[in-house]
């Protein structure tokens, strides 16, 4: 009888409690939600939502949330049992201070750098994929993806990836009938080598800002083609830790200067080309390997197409939530067509799955948007759920 007392007591001391939060975050002058702020502790990770949401799950009580820019939110589980439903950051002073370095520095220093900022050699990481198309403004297609990658290297021009999908949730309808302007969505390849292709720029053919301070660890450095003729040439920023030179977020977009320079794809009955793209992700450094990571990226991309005369513009989102960055790369085992167009793929959905992870959160639009009753006359419904 004692040793069943005994292996009791020692089971009820082995069960650590799973600490929960659900909360909306928004920026404390402007009340605007923040996307993509972290939320994190030593063992867990995740970001908002476009509605500022976020759900947290941890055995650790500790709780920072962090969003370049703003004052670093730590608190505890505990602590935010006690608080309302929204949470605000607080922008940090933009300051222009005069810095030691020149841009050319800074920036050189970051290019010298990468060989060991960033991974160089094969490795694995889970990650979590969110893919969103709209048609004139309304949802048409919501596909969602956990997984795992492997890859070669983190950047490069050329890269080989590899892919093993766990989950997957999608919810689409398609006009019945032929259709002249059915939108391809690119494939995990594509979308996986946007995010690793362009960290750095030729610097001769840009135009770079002197470095403008973050705060008392982060520079950034503005960056315009020099051509502005040259519609192939994205404008964007860097923002660059100067203590190990390592470049913690960027972004390029179109140079809205040069969109009406943009040439038209013409196909029959149909023509179309990408009035806007915005690309930004950021790298978070992973203690154990000493090495940067992409932590977080969006795509948005906006097409224009016509077919005669009727005008049809596509929204094209994609993001990316990386959980486990160097995750174990002897039980990857690779399982779909990575060259495949995304909606094409086929896993089955896990319900359970769905309604417990707390990486993608539905917002009020899909769930409106899945809840719909759509007219089986008019719209075929594509979903695995």
């Amino acid at each position: 009888m004692k040793a069943v007392v005994c292996i009791a007591l020692v089971c009820s001391q082995c069960v650590v409690a799973q600490h929960t939060t659900s909360k909306y975050l928004l920026d404390k002058d402007t009340k605007v939600p923040l996307r993509s702020a972290t939320i994190h502790n030593a063992n867990d990770y995740t970001i908002t939502n476009d509605d500022g949401h976020f759900v947290f799950y941890s055995t650790n009580d500790s709780v920072t949330i962090k969003m370049l820019g703003y004052e670093t939110l730590k608190t505890t589980f505990k602590a935010l049992s006690r608080t309302k439903d929204t949470l605000y950051l607080t922008p940090k002073p933009f300051q222009l201070d005069e810095v030691t370095l020149s841009n050319k520095n800074i920036l050189q220093e970051a290019y010298n750098h990468a060989s060991t900022n960033y991974p160089m050699e094969p490795f694995a990481e889970d990650f979590f994929l969110r893919c969103v198309l709209k048609r004139n403004g309304e949802l048409v297609k919501i596909e969602d993806f956990s997984g795992r990658i492997k890859r070669d290297k983190l950047l490069g021009a050329k890269k080989n990836f590899t892919f093993q999908l766990l989950n997957m949730r999608k919810f689409g309808i398609e006009k019945k009938g032929m259709r002249a302007d059915d939108f391809d969505i690119p494939s995990l390849n594509d979308v996986f080598q946007w995010w690793s292709n362009i960290l750095f720029l030729n610097q001769e053919n840009y135009h770079f800002s002197r470095p403008k301070t973050i705060d008392e660890q982060h520079q950034k450095i503005e960056y315009t083609p020099k051509s502005e003729d040259d519609y192939q040439k994205s404008i964007g920023y860097f923002i660059i830790n100067t203590d190990d030179y390592a470049i913690k977020e960027r972004l390029y977009k179109t140079n809205p200067k040069t969109i009406h320079k943009i040439p038209y794809t013409k196909k029959p009955f149909i023509k179309y080309r990408t009035i806007d793209y915005y690309c930004k992700d950021k790298l978070e450094k992973d203690a154990k390997k000493d090495k940067y990571f992409i932590a977080n990226a969006i795509v948005n991309a906006k097409v224009e197409g016509y077919v005669g005369e009727e005008r049809i513009v596509y929204d094209v989102s994609f993001e990316l939530i990386v959980t486990h960055p160097f995750s174990d790369l002897s039980t990857f085992k690779a399982n779909v067509n990575g060259k495949k167009e995304l909606f094409k793929l086929e896993v089955p959905y896990n319900k359970e799955f769905w309604e417990t992870q707390n990486q993608l959160l539905l917002t009020n639009e899909m769930r409106d948007f899945i809840n719909k009753p759509h007219n089986p006359k008019e719209y075929r419904v594509i979903s695995n759920f």
